[in-house]
């Protein structure tokens, strides 16, 4: 094996892991009751991002000519990236938010793309590897057209105009929080951004498809990795691995009774919710119950997970603190340290996931 097709064998491995990494991240999106109605949203412009990586693996490992009828199908779906993202952005922490008749706009570039493209699907396999091979030939220079460099970058376009309207957004509504939605939309800035940048630099200087590819579907991957490690949560996932062993499991519904007594004095007693990282092990080790015995009764009887009902406990004594006056005190940061949290903004998520509101406008609402 050469160098060239041991580069391509690398390549393909890595784009089939994260489209299978991407896979699961989207059915966790979906799992977790976290985030609510915004999950959708979430997941839409996940698959947007992942289908385009399957689209980049179909090309680098030019199964695209074996399976011309792929030729585009996916496509429309990076329309949806953008205003998917506006709306979970838009969505996120807020129970109250509905969409509106003026959403519909949002969906009309993937509208108007479906239908254009719609009469290239029904085409013959000739007349699609038509389309393959001039995509493969496209010539430097004076070669490209402007309609050709728009249509190859129109849907990085607009998803760099949604990315920089949900950091206003963000910004506009709460300066103080939103860390984690700032990432995102700062990540996919950057990432419409330079794809700009790399897909006019790549039509103008004729560099080839399989080596365009191979560029632009690293720095996807990389967005989709990192998406992934901020929204995944490997603490929300493991009740979900849990799951099945839940109906095999051998406790009776008078031992599950008990065990959920023991979970609610144990988060009633002594404040030990207060323990800094604290785990689901340090728990069962307390009250010598095994942990997969108190998933199983978090999920089942009390429609929770451990980490959640930590922090509902320690949300609960920070607006005891915050109510007491406690800012007048001491920093925001300083009561989430008393009340559990390792971080400033692990509290201000936990808090405002529960509260829909930050510390500071709670203290400015019941004061």
């Amino acid at each position: 094996m050469n160098s060239i097709e041991s580069f391509s064998f690398i390549v393909t491995f890595l784009l089939g892991g994260v489209i299978l990494v991407g896979s699961f991240i989207i059915l966790v999106v979906l799992k977790s009751t976290s985030l609510k109605q915004s999950r959708y949203y979430l997941a839409i412009a996940l698959l947007g991002l992942i289908q385009h990586l399957f689209t980049y693996l179909l090309f680098t490992t030019k199964l695209i000519w074996l399976w011309p009828h792929m030729l585009g199908v996916g496509y429309p779906l990076l329309y949806l990236i953008g205003p998917s993202f506006y709306l979970f952005v838009k969505s996120y922490g807020d129970s109250s938010f509905r969409l509106k008749a003026i959403d519909s706009f949002h969906i009309l570039p993937f509208l108007t793309i479906l239908v254009l493209l719609f009469p290239k699907y029904l085409g013959s396999i000739e007349e699609k590897r038509e389309i393959i091979q001039y995509y493969y030939d496209i010539l430097p220079g004076e070669g490209v057209q402007f309609s050709e460099w728009l249509q190859a970058s129109l849907h990085l376009m607009l998803l760099f105009i949604y990315s920089v309207a949900s950091l206003v957004f963000i910004y506009k509504k709460d300066k103080n929080n939103g860390v984690l939605l700032k990432r995102f939309g700062l990540l996919l800035v950057i990432l419409a951004f330079i794809e700009i940048l790399l897909q006019t630099g790549f039509l103008l200087t004729g560099v080839s498809a399989i080596t365009t590819e191979i560029i632009l579907s690293g720095f996807m991957s990389i967005t989709v990795l990192l998406l992934g490690f901020w929204i995944v949560d490997i603490k929300q996932v493991l009740p979900m691995l849990e799951g099945k062993k839940y109906k095999t499991s051998p406790l009776s519904e008078s031992q599950l009774q008990e065990i959920e007594r023991q979970v609610h004095g144990f988060f009633s007693d002594d404040e030990k919710y207060l323990i800094p990282n604290l785990k689901i092990a340090d728990m069962a080790k307390m009250i010598d119950i095994p942990s997969h015995h108190i998933s199983q009764v978090l999920g089942e009887k009390m429609n929770s997970n451990f980490y959640d009902i930590v922090n509902q406990y320690r949300i609960g004594k920070a607006k005891e603190m915050l109510e007491s006056g406690a800012l007048q005190k001491i920093s925001v940061q300083a009561i989430g340290e008393e009340c559990g949290f390792s971080s400033k903004t692990s509290f201000y998520r936990a808090f405002k996931k529960i509260t829909t509101m930050t510390p500071t406008q709670y203290v400015q609402k019941v004061t």
